[in-house]
């Protein structure tokens, strides 16, 4: 009776030691990985910076820096879990704990269903906890960014339309817009642009159907102009005109990649401002593919558990470490590689954009759960 009520609970007190073996891999993979994400973004924001003449610049590139890493750490999360594996995996390998565990009797299966079950977990906490963090910090990241970029133009898109507000040198200028056309931002229809002196007086306001943008140049079509101390409502004293042209100090790159940075959204946000960009003519096929990486990062991670024990404890060579993480990093680039080749086929409409992020990963726990299937019978 003694010996089955040991045999009983053996999986469970096995499974609680390898779960904190990977535990500590993978805190001791987080720190290599965080002081690595620091200094190439303290070295960044400080290259950045350092030709502007600011005071407390340490201080600034280390701030900076602080808000930018938790986006950079979820970025390289696979990367992370991956190496955790491979770290996990060698140290049981090379401590001959693994042939214990089968001469014990235990599936070959729990090694490596303990890891993959705690990496789809730690999915799910960078989806509802982590992201909703990283994205707030990203947000005080670019607002902070324009400002020692000398940058002070806001960009918002919301219910109510596009607004732009530009920071001029003696001015400001506050453009709102309906839509934009064809997902392109190289035009606006139905606009409004209100030029406010430096103490936020108005000056003169522009109404026009239609603006075609040209990098910083603004065609507008048919505009009527409304100057300082006319009474709005008499359309004698309007000024109409069927073309204007207006100088603007944002373009349309500028615009493109302020939609484009979906790292500011979090997950729980995604949906409402898919919906948004879409009333205002722009597809934010960026927040979707962002939507649906979350989604599959739990599942992305599973299977980079699964794939590092291809390469670890059931490769029938016997390596030193470095060989291992060696084989680990070719192995990471490549599904980074294949992974971003496969997001840009979607984003160029070649491809539906659910198929061109889901795939990549599906193909690989695929492939990894079928070499894993193989192995435990024989």
């Amino acid at each position: 009776m003694k010996i089955n009520k040991m045999k009983r609970y053996i999986p469970y007190k096995l499974s609680f030691y390898l779960a904190k073996e990977f535990i500590n891999s993978i805190i001791l993979v987080f720190l290599v990985f965080l002081a690595l994400g620091l200094l190439i973004n303290f070295v960044e924001e400080l290259s950045f910076l350092k030709e502007r003449k600011i005071n407390n610049l340490i201080w600034i590139t280390s701030y900076l820096t602080l808000l930018k890493t938790p986006n950079t750490l979820i970025d390289l999360s696979i990367f992370i879990i991956l190496f955790s594996g491979i770290t996990f995996f060698i140290k049981i390998k090379k401590n001959n704990e693994i042939n214990t565990i089968l001469l014990s009797g235990i599936s070959k299966i729990l090694p490596v269903l303990t890891p993959a079950i705690i990496s789809f977990f730690i999915g799910l906490i960078i989806i509802f906890i982590i992201s909703p963090v990283s994205s707030t910090a990203s947000k005080l990241y670019e607002k902070n960014k324009r400002l020692y970029a000398f940058n002070e133009n806001l960009i918002v898109i919301n219910n109510n339309g596009l607004w732009f507000m530009e920071t001029m040198d003696n001015n400001f200028n506050i453009i709102r817009a309906d839509t934009i056309v064809n997902n392109n931002f190289s035009e606006l229809t139905n606009f409004t642009i209100y030029n406010l002196d430096k103490n936020f007086n108005f000056i003169k306001r522009l109404d026009g159907k239609k603006a075609k943008i040209i990098n910083k140049n603004w065609l507008l079509e048919e505009v009527k102009i409304l100057e300082n101390d006319i009474n709005i409502k008499d359309k004698k004293n309007n000024k109409n005109y069927s073309q204007i042209n207006f100088v603007s100090t944002i373009n349309i790159d500028e615009l493109k990649e302020y939609f484009s940075n979906a790292n500011t959204v979090s997950f729980w946000e995604i949906a409402t401002n898919i919906k948004i960009f879409n009333s205002r003519g722009y597809s934010g096929d960026e927040l979707k593919v962002k939507f649906h990486k979350y989604l599959s990062l739990p599942i992305y991670l599973f299977g980079m558990i699964l794939l590092s024990t291809m390469f670890t404890i059931y490769l029938n060579k016997d390596f030193n470490t470095l060989i291992y993480l060696f084989f680990g990093l070719i192995a990471g680039f490549v599904l980074y590689f294949l992974n971003d080749l496969s997001i840009a086929i979607g984003l160029s409409n070649k491809l539906p954009l659910i198929i061109s992020v889901w795939s990549p990963v599906m193909i690989i726990l695929l492939l990894c759960v079928i070499n894993l299937i193989s192995i435990n019978e024989k």
